[in-house]
C-alpha cells in the first residue's frame, strides 16, 4: 500500500473482452496526467494475448496490472479487478473509454475541498457533446430523485471500503451478464451506498469521453438494445422500492412517444418506443427479491506489467 501520508491512491479497473487497439486512447490519456498515485488493473476476458502488444509501450509509464480470467460479463469482471485493487478510491473506465489529461488533478481537488464517498461526472464524445445520459445542467449532492441523470458507470469514483461494503457491482446486472437485465448496475450499485449512508456529488467539471456510435434507431439491433437497456431500468426502480409514481413518467413517454410517431407515419420510432414502454413494464415485473450476486475468483491469472 502507499505510504500514509501520500496523496489518494486511486485504483483503475477496466474489463475488456473482444477488443485490443481501442485500448490505446485510454492508456495515452492515463499516461498524460501528470500523476504517479494511480494504478490500471485490466481485466482480461480475451483466450488470448492480444492485449501485450497494446500494453507493451506504457508498462513503464504508470503499473499495470492484467489480470486473465475465464469469466464474462462486464460487472464480472470490474468486481475482480476490484478484489486486487490497492488503492484507496476506484473509477471504471470502459475499454473504449478516455480521460481529459486534467482528470485526477481535478478528482483530487474535489477530494480534499468538497469531502464525500462518491463522485460522479458526464461523457461526452470526442467533440465534447454530451452523450449517453441526459445530465442535470447544474452540480447536486446524489440522491434517489436524480439517480438516472448524474451516472454514467464510467465516470463513478468511489471509495473502495464504500464499494465493498455494499458488495460491488451486481454481476447478474449490465453487459455480458447473461440475464435480461444489461443495464442499471451504476445506479443500482450507488443506491446501495446511499442506503449505507453513503454521500456522492455529481460535479460537471468531472468528465470522460466516448465513441458515440450513430446508428440508426431504427434498425432491428438497435431497437433490441433499446429494450434490454429499458428492462435494467425497471428491475433496478423495483428493487429499491420506488412506486409506480416515480415510474411514471419512463411509462408515460414512450407511450406518447408511441402515439406521436405512429401519427406522424413513423413506424419504426414508434416500434422503439413501444419496445421500450415494455421492457421498463417487464423490467418491474421481473424483480422477485434477487439478491445481489457477488465474483467467484477461482480461475484468475494476475501479470504484473
Amino acid at each position: 500500500m502507499p505510504p500514509e501520508n501520500s496523496p489518494p491512491f486511486i485504483s483503475m479497473v477496466a474489463s475488456t473482452l473482444g477488443r485490443d487497439t481501442e485500448l490505446s486512447l485510454l492508456l495515452e490519456s492515463l499516461a498524460a496526467q501528470g500523476d504517479d498515485h494511480f494504478e490500471l488493473i485490466i481485466v482480461d476476458q480475451n483466450a488470448d494475448d492480444r492485449l501485450l502488444p497494446v500494453i507493451a509501450p506504457f508498462k513503464d509509464k504508470f503499473p499495470i496490472t492484467r489480470i486473465q480470467t475465464d469469466l464474462k460479463g462486464l460487472d464480472r469482471g470490474r468486481n475482480l479487478g476490484a478484489a486486487h485493487a490497492r488503492g484507496d478510491w476506484l473509477l471504471f473506465p470502459d475499454d473504449d473509454s478516455w480521460y481529459p489529461a486534467d482528470f485526477l488533478k481535478k478528482l483530487r481537488y474535489l477530494i480534499v475541498s468538497e469531502p464525500a464517498d462518491i463522485y460522479s461526472g458526464r461523457s461526452l464524445n470526442a467533440d465534447g457533446k454530451e452523450i449517453m445520459v441526459r445530465f442535470l445542467q447544474e452540480d447536486a449532492e446524489i440522491s434517489r430523485q436524480n439517480i438516472w441523470q448524474v451516472l454514467i458507470e464510467w465516470v463513478i469514483v468511489l471509495r473502495a471500503d464504500v464499494f465493498r461494503a455494499a458488495g460491488g457491482f451486481d454481476e447478474n446486472l449490465g453487459v455480458g451478464a447473461g440475464t435480461m437485465w444489461s443495464s442499471g448496475e451504476g445506479q443500482d450499485l450507488v443506491l446501495r451506498c446511499l442506503s449505507r449512508g453513503a454521500r456522492g456529488l455529481f460535479r460537471r467539471q468531472l468528465h470522460g469521453y466516448h465513441p458515440e456510435h450513430l446508428e440508426s434507431q431504427t434498425t432491428p439491433a438497435s431497437i433490441q438494445k433499446m429494450y434490454a437497456y429499458s428492462v435494467g431500468y425497471g428491475f433496478v426502480m423495483r428493487r429499491h422500492g420506488f412506486t409506480w409514481v416515480d415510474m411514471a413518467p419512463a411509462i408515460l413517454r414512450p407511450t406518447a412517444g408511441m402515439l406521436i410517431y405512429s401519427l406522424t407515419g413513423r413506424s419504426g420510432m414508434a416500434k422503439r418506443s413501444r419496445r421500450i414502454l415494455q421492457g421498463r413494464l417487464d423490467g418491474w415485473r421481473s424483480w422477485e427479491g434477487q439478491p445481489v450476486s457477488a465474483t467467484n475468483l477461482k480461475g484468475a491469472r494476475t501479470h504484473e506489467c
